[in-house]
Parts: structure tokens; sequence; C-alpha cells
């Protein structure tokens, strides 16, 4: 043991008030969320922290490695460019042939390069069919197309055909063989399509030729029977035929049809009435009753045929949901469609009653001479309109006999007037292209090559940067990588929060770690030392300080300190609280060593080893004989004792119980450093004579699942677990935490 690792003999009687962290509520938490820790930035951090001094190394020998690896086995890439010119000024004399140097353009010279046509002759090549990459692939055309790389330049002026190989002659000559074979393939191209299109011109050009002959002939045939004829009915002065004439009597012959058919359909509901009423008379009611209108008269009344023609479209719509689709009855569209068709439906079943009492009422509140009378007038307004339309059919047949007679000649002299023109027009623009043509047939080719593939000399990279950073960087955080899932298999404890969220246990104090003694003069490094201890210091005060101002603590006064396995600093904090419970309260402790088995608090406070608790147990002495004064006159020790047999066999005799009820006449607070709870068993019987039990655990070394399983077994004991305490938590992370706050000296 270090000199500060030892009980520092500061006054005791100075107070140190600790407003530290104060924990409220129930000790016992959920220990539902154990299992995979919360992967937040504090964790990545903390795996880090703990394992840097391997992790780092491993990092750096993996990523030399690596980059090794990839520079041996690095050959670098050579990209050979041919480039080629876009003219968009190549015409002679017609510039809306010419090319425009557009993006379009670039993806069509690159569909036409890359194309199947193309590129099989490319790889039939026997130099191309040499190149490692062609000979070697299943597939050389889809090779071949996806390493070939065609951009557009100079605002689309310019187009560079590059290609990549580790050797810079196979590359510069792959990439002039393809360009060769696409200007070839572009030529032939562009040859088959003017030779066609020359071919389409010349016979619309001697269609057109005789159809124009053909519309001059008739032109002036026409002209020739015109001048016999005197006169031309129905001429306007500009010579066009004028049906004004002809469109009024059409218009007046529809007027009187539609005329007629109203009179019709009001003619046989008056008769239709007439007969009721007749009937009625013949059977001598002695009233008129209401009959009902026929169905033939209803079925043509227009408001019925309206509400008949909606239900019948209805119908259809549905009709072709059903037959000419695949959606289901259930389907939103067609429910919609059959409540449309039933309410058209109702609609209509609802109008046909109604028109058929209104058509009945009208019938039924008339007498008989006056529709007698109605239907005579009707009959004779009827003879009168169909008289008059039969004048207009008459005259309507005589003009247009008269006009065919008369001005046949014009109208047909007018169609082929405009037959001419027409044709005389496409002549001229059929001409025109010709002309286009055969003066563009020489132009000069407006894809050109500009500069040739040579073998080029330096690589696309003379150092493998990508592929070093990828490879080492991927190697330099696989230790990383390993640390993490090192820690989410240990679930070490890394921090109090941790603690508290994946365990049942509140965290009722951090212990910063113990500093490191340092000798010789008041040196910046002593001034370090100086300032950890008493942080130190102050870190167990806090947890002094919660234990005798707590509301659930404040009539404890009995503490068992334990740890779910050994080394996780029980003892360290045992002897620590109990100098710290003496200073701040100023009252009497008694320290037990209950580690039986491995005893070690006479090594801390540097005492003697006596007959302590084994002695009294095996009834060898009184306790008060075996307790410790010497140390301090606040602070009482009572050593371990040399144990020889099982701890059980003595600590069942009741003996413990009555010192622990003897013990609290005389002392204020008592302390009892027992084994760890897993691996020793008797550490529940000192905890249950407890007021209260504290579980230690020690920073980067606990395991959570270990802790919950010691509170278990406490729990099931019988003992009052008050909550854990983290030791080992670093001064700077303490300090940043907390605070340091300390008086200067005057």
């Amino acid at each position: 043991m270090s000199d500060t690792a030892k009980i520092t003999s500061k006054n005791l009687n100075t107070v140190v008030e600790s407003g530290k962290r104060r924990l409220a509520g129930s000790v016992a938490r959920d220990s539902s969320r154990l299992g995979i820790p919360k992967l937040d930035a504090l964790f990545f951090l903390g795996v880090l922290r703990k394992h840097w001094r391997w992790m780092i190394p491993l990092s750096l020998l993996f990523s030399t490695l690596a980059s090794g690896v990839v520079l041996s086995t690095f050959k670098p890439d050579y990209e050979a460019r041919f480039r080629l010119e876009v003219d968009p000024s190549n015409y002679i004399v017609f510039s809306d042939n010419a090319v425009r140097s557009t993006p379009e353009f670039i993806d069509l010279q690159r569909a036409i390069m890359l194309s199947n046509s193309v590129l099989e002759k490319v790889v039939s090549d026997k130099m191309v069919a040499m190149v490692p990459s062609i000979a070697t692939s299943k597939d050389p055309v889809q090779t071949l197309r996806k390493a070939v790389k065609i951009t557009g330049s100079a605002g689309n002026r310019l187009m560079d055909v590059k290609f990549q190989d580790q050797d810079p002659k196979i590359a510069a000559n792959l990439t002039n063989v393809l360009v060769d074979e696409y200007l070839r393939s572009r030529r032939s191209i562009e040859q088959v399509r003017t030779s066609s299109q020359e071919r389409n011109v010349l016979a619309a050009l001697s269609k057109a030729e005789s159809e124009v002959e053909a519309a001059k002939q008739r032109v002036r045939d026409l002209s020739m029977q015109s001048v016999k004829s005197d006169t031309i009915l129905g001429e306007s002065d500009n010579g066009k035929i004028d049906t004004t004439y002809l469109d009024g009597i059409r218009m007046q012959r529809m007027e009187l049809s539609s005329q007629l058919s109203i009179l019709q359909l009001n003619l046989a509901e008056l008769k239709s009435a007439y007969d009721r009423d007749m009937e009625n008379q013949n059977n001598q009611t002695g009233e008129t009753e209401q009959v009902l209108v026929a169905d033939e008269v209803l079925d043509k009344d227009i408001i019925v045929m309206a509400a008949r023609q909606q239900l019948e479209n209805a119908r259809l719509q549905l009709k072709d949901l059903d037959t000419n689709t695949t959606i289901g009855t259930k389907n939103p569209i067609y429910v919609q469609a059959k409540r449309r068709l039933d309410n058209y439906e109702e609609e209509h079943k609802r109008l046909r009653e109604t028109r058929r009492k209104e058509l009945s009422d009208r019938g039924t509140l008339a007498s008989t001479d006056e529709r007698r009378g109605r239907i005579t007038a009707m009959n004779a307004e009827i003879s009168a309109l169909r008289t008059k339309r039969d004048i207009l059919e008459s005259q309507l047949k005589e003009y247009l006999v008269s006009l065919k007679q008369s001005s046949a000649t014009s109208v047909d002299l007018q169609f082929a007037e405009a037959d001419l023109k027409e044709w005389n027009d496409i002549r001229s623009t059929v001409h025109d292209r010709r002309i286009k043509l055969s003066t563009e047939r020489d132009a000069i080719d407006d894809v050109r090559e500009l500069e040739r593939a040579i073998a080029p000399k330096l690589p696309v990279e003379e150092w493998p940067m990508k592929q070093l950073g990828l490879a080492s960087g991927l190697c330099f955080v696989l230790p990383y990588l390993a640390g993490v899932l090192l820690e989410l298999r240990s679930r070490k404890v890394d921090d109090a929060n941790q603690l508290e969220t994946r365990s049942r246990l509140s965290v009722l104090g951090e212990i910063s770690t113990i500093p490191v003694a340092t000798t010789g003069k008041l040196t910046k490094k002593r001034r370090s030392h100086a300032r950890e201890l008493r942080l130190f210091e102050e870190s167990v005060d806090s947890l002094s300080t919660t234990l005798t101002l707590r509301e659930d603590l404040r009539d404890c006064h009995v503490f068992t300190i334990t740890s779910a396995l050994s080394g996780e600093g029980k003892t360290s904090v045992s002897c620590q609280l109990v100098v710290s419970l003496a200073r701040s309260t100023s009252s009497k402790v008694l320290l037990i060593d209950g580690d039986l088995r491995a005893p070690d608090v006479h090594h801390v406070f540097g005492r003697p080893m006596t007959a302590g608790l084994v002695g009294y147990l095996n009834g060898t002495a009184e306790w008060r004989d075996l307790v410790d004064r010497d140390w301090n006159e606040s602070i009482h020790i009572m050593t371990s004792g040399y144990l020889k047999g099982s701890p059980h066999r003595i600590l069942s005799n009741g003996r413990f119980e009555k010192l622990i009820a003897e013990a609290r006449e005389e002392y204020d607070y008592i302390v009892i450093d027992t084994p760890p709870v897993l691996p020793a068993s008797e550490a529940l019987l000192f905890a249950k004579v407890a007021d209260a039990v504290l579980i230690c655990a020690l920073r980067d070394k606990s395991r959570i699942e270990q802790l919950v399983q010691a509170y278990h077994r406490l729990d099931a004991s019988g003992a009052k677990v008050a909550g854990s305490v983290l030791s080992g938590v670093p001064v700077r992370e303490y300090a940043s935490y907390y605070g340091d706050y300390y008086a200067s000296k005057v």
C-alpha cells in the first residue's frame, strides 16, 4: 500500500459541509432496461477512455499493414483521351440543316458510340480482344460500355472519349479503334438517311407536279364552261356562291318541324282526356273521374324523357365498371356509381307519377266541349303548319335544282382553283427541300476528329490516396469496434447515471480516484497532488453528508459496506467513510473488519492484527477488550482476527448481533467492512443486522448484472439496501462535474 492509500491525519474537528447531489424517491429502480447500454456519445467516449492503451497501438499497426498491402498491390491506371469537335457552322448555304451543339446532341452521339452495333465491331478487333479486362469478361460489350466515358466540354463544342487501363498503349489503341468505328458508323448512318430523304423528296415532287398539271387542266375546262353561261344564280359580288337564301329556308323548315312535334304531343294528350270524358259520360257516373294518362303518352313527355335518359346513362356507366374493369363491389368508385343509379331510378319513378298526375288533372279540369274545341283548333293549326312546311320543301327543291343547273360550273371552278393553289404550294415546298438536300450533301461532317488518343505518360493517380484512406481508415477503426463489442458484452459501469438507469440502485455518492503521493519540494506536481487529495476527501465527505442528512437514512447508525465481487473498493470506502463521519459530525465511530477471509483494514490504518472479531466470536475475550482505541480518540477499530474454519459457524452463534446491540450504546456510528456478496455469502449475515447497506462499485471494472445479482441476494435476505457508491471516478471528471470550490489562504 502506498502512503496516499492510507488515511490522512488531517484535523478531525474540521467539518466539511457538502451540498452534493441529493437523491429522492425510492431506492429500488426498474431493472427492465438491463441489457444493451444506450449508444450515445458518452458511451463511445467511455469506450475510448477505457481501452485506448491497446486500441491506439493496434489501430496504428492495422492501419500501417493495410497501407502496405494497398501500396504493394497498387497498379496505376492510365487514361487515354480522343477529342472530337462538334461544329455547328458546317453548312454551305442553308443553316437550318446544321447541327446544334446541345446536351441532347452529345447524348445522341453517346448512344450511337455505345450501341451494340459499334461495340461488337470494336471487341471483335484482334488488338481489343487481347485486352485483359475484355478477354476475361463474360460480356465484353457490357464491360467496354461501362469503362468508356464520353463527356462534353467548351459549351458542348468538344466531345471527349476516355478509356482507362493499366497499360497506356492499350488505353490509347482501344480509344482510337472505338472512335474510328463510331465515325464510320455515323457516316454510314448519315449516308443512308440522306439517300432515303432524297428518294422520298423526289417521289413527293413528282406527285406534286402531276397533281398541279391535272388541276390546271380542270381549271381550264371549267373556265370554258362558265363563259358559256349568261347568268349564275346566287352569285355574290366576289364571285362566290351565296347560300344565305338556302340557309334561311332550312332554318324555317326546322322551326316548323319542332312546332309540329309539340302540337302533336299536345293533341295526343287532349284526345286521351277527351276519350276519358266520353267514357265517363257513357257510364253515367254523375261526375268526372280522374283517369290516369296512358304510359305511351307519358313516355313521350319531354320531362320524363330527359329523366329516363339520365337513368340510362347511369346504367351504362355501372355496366361498364362491371364488364371492363377489375374493381370490386366495395370499391368507392363502384359504390358511388351504384348510389347514383339508385338516385336516378327513384327520381325517374317520382317524376313519372308527378307528371302523370299533372297531365291527368289537366285533362280532368277541362270540360268535354272545351277539349273538343281545342282538338279542332289544334288539328287546324297542325294542318296549316304542314301546308307551310310542304311549301318550304317545294321551294327548297326548286332552288336546289335551279342552283345546280345554273351555277354548278361556278362551284366546281372555285374548288378546282383552290386545289391548284394548294398543289402549287406543296410543289414549291418539296422543291425547296430538294435544293437544300442536294446543296448540303457535300457539306463538312459536323462531328470531326480533332485530337487522336496517344499513350499517356502520367497515370490518373500516382498514389492510391482514396484506397489508402479507405483501407487505413477501416483498419484503424477495427480495434475501436472490437472495444465497442467488448464493452457491450462486458456491460461495465461507466458513470453514475448508467449505474442508476440500468440497475436497481440509486447512487448515494461518487468517490474520486485516490491520488498517488509525491515527494520533494513544493512543485507543480505536488500542488496538483494536493488538489487531487482535496477533491478525494471532498467526495468522501459528500457521501457521509448524504448518509447523515437524508430523510430515509437519518435514523441509520449501523452501515454495512459490501460489493458484488472483490477488488471493487469497499475497504477503501469503509475506511474513508469512518474518517469522514468522525470529522464532519464529531461523532464516535467504530470500524469493524468483517472480511474474515481477506482482511485489509489493519493494513490501511497501519495497525497490528489482533484477535479481533474472530476472537470475540469464538468467546476468547469480550469485544471491548479487542477494540483498538489508539489510532484516534474518535475512531476505534476492530480488526478481523485470524480465521480458522468456516466463517458461517462462528457467525451463527448470535454473538455478533449482541456485539452490535451493545456497540450502539457506546458509538454514534458503526461501519462494517464485509466480504463481497457473490463469492462470500456470510456478507448477508453482516448486512442483515445493519440499518443500511451500501454496495460499492468500481468504475470501469464492476459489471451491471453482477451488481443487480448482489442486490437481489441482499434484498432476499432481508437487508435494507440504501444504494450504491461509485468509486474510481477520475479527478478531472469529478471536478468538471461537481466543481472545485476551495477557499484561498489568507
